[in-house]
């Protein structure tokens, strides 16, 4: 699971640089689970339009940059892990907007991981 921090950095820093950057973190087809709703993206493209959608919601937010607050990691095997991680979303001035948990099941593609699920962590009403 070496590097997984890594990963999920630079995951987190793709948030400053647009839509096709985040969904590059992503295979094809791959599944969010977020807010009661779930969405099948079975296309580069289709993850890109929904990560358009995201950072919009997140700009309009005041959203400017991402901070990983925990992670927890649970391999599946040689190819595959759960991580699950608090992330803290950051205005300009680095002040925290808001929080978010999130896991992710990973597989390993050739050298690269890549997400296949990512579920949000809910928060009950």
């Amino acid at each position: 699971m070496s590097g997984l921090r890594a990963f999920f950095e630079a995951y987190g820093d793709s948030f400053t640089k647009g839509p096709a950057a985040i969904a590059a973190f992503y295979a094809e087809p791959c599944i969010t689970a977020r807010a009661g709703s779930v969405r099948f993206s079975p296309t580069r493209k289709d993850t890109e339009t929904f990560f358009a959608m995201v950072d919009a919601n997140y700009r309009e937010r005041g959203f400017r940059q991402g901070a990983i607050l925990f992670i927890i990691e649970q391999s599946l095997g040689a190819n595959s892990v759960i991580a699950t991680i608090q992330w803290a979303y950051k205005d300009a001035a680095g002040r925290t907007l808001w929080e978010s948990t999130f896991s992710y099941n990973l597989y390993k593609l050739g050298a690269d991981w890549k997400i296949l699920l990512q579920t949000m962590h809910d928060h009950a009403a």
